[in-house]
């Protein structure tokens, strides 16, 4: 699937950095890292300079302010993610991505008025999008070990719901659901979900039984999805609370939500395997930027 190239300064000089700060000396402090790879707090510092000259971003006796240095960081670490996930998937930047960038950035009006170091840092990033585009599905067997481990990391999530009013109800749902009683029965009985006797809980989409991570972080209320986040794949889990009530939730069972996930996963696997890398992988966030919050996929202040 095509997608448009990203032009503007802010979305795109940012995450381009995290390339060129690969190629340099180690870093002193970590603004954040991912996996073992950091992004450095000259980096972040580097890529505020250039936003700001590029009339991208507004400084207050030349410091950023928070939301600002956050915004700029969580694009860095995005930009971090996507060079894992494409070294992970055997897949790597063309000088054909290039060309093909640098033939269509040239041809914006303004593009000429930035600074040589900022036009390669545009090209750069909308690149390694094009390279993401390449990423394939993993094999039906290594989606299975990865759901199993942390269904999240595919990039979706297919989930069954019980809602009630009151914390004890809780209780009372988890025991039937530990006697045996099944899922779907027992969100008849007891979820005050319309239809719930009818859906048994699942939450869908017009994809079928799973929905997007990114849905879930856009749409979904954040506790829940942080609670769904910590739950493990095959086991009921609950009380979760949320502005709804209370949920007792279950990450179905791979063989009951494989024809749905991979036919999801086929359509745009690269970024989605970026998105469940952020929601799965160890990230850590300087202190004073604030911390990774995997529910919302940003970084929030501490």
């Amino acid at each position: 699937m095509s997608r448009r190239l990203k032009l503007s300064v802010f979305a795109v000089s940012i995450a381009a950095l995290v390339t060129l700060s690969a190629c340099g000396s180690a870093a002193v402090n970590e603004a954040v890292n991912i996996e073992g790879q950091s992004i450095s707090d000259e980096t972040l510092d580097m890529a505020i300079t250039q936003l700001a000259d590029a009339g991208q971003l507004t400084l207050e006796n030349g410091v950023a302010s928070g939301d600002a240095s956050r915004s700029v960081l969580g694009a860095l670490l995005r930009g971090k993610a996507t060079e894992i996930v494409l070294e992970q998937y055997g897949e790597a930047i063309t000088d054909a991505d290039r060309k093909t960038v640098t033939d269509q950035v040239t041809q914006d009006a303004g593009f000429d008025t930035l600074g040589k170091e900022l036009q390669e840092l545009i090209i750069e990033l909308n690149s390694a999008d094009l390279a993401l585009a390449r990423v394939k599905a993993p094999s039906e067997a290594d989606v299975a070990t990865m759901y199993e481990t942390a269904a999240a990391s595919v990039g979706a999530l297919c989930v069954q719901h019980i809602l009630v009013k009151e914390e004890a109800t809780t209780k009372e749902v988890l025991q039937k659901l530990n006697d045996g009683a099944t899922f779907k029965a027992v969100a008849g009985e007891y979820s005050i979900e319309p239809n719930a006797s009818e859906t048994g809980g699942v939450l869908g989409s017009v994809d079928g039984d799973c929905i997007l991570l990114t849905d879930y972080q856009t749409q979904f209320d954040i506790d829940f999805v942080k609670g769904v986040l910590a739950a493990k794949t095959g086991v009921a889990t609950g009380p979760i609370k949320s502005s709804f009530g209370y949920h007792v939730v279950l990450i179905r069972p791979f063989d009951d939500v494989k024809a749905s996930l991979l036919a999801l996963l086929a359509k745009t696997p690269g970024e989605m395997l970026l998105n469940g890398l952020l929601a799965t992988g160890k990230i850590t966030v300087a202190s004073e930027y604030g911390i990774w919050n995997p529910a919302s996929g940003k970084i929030v202040a501490s």
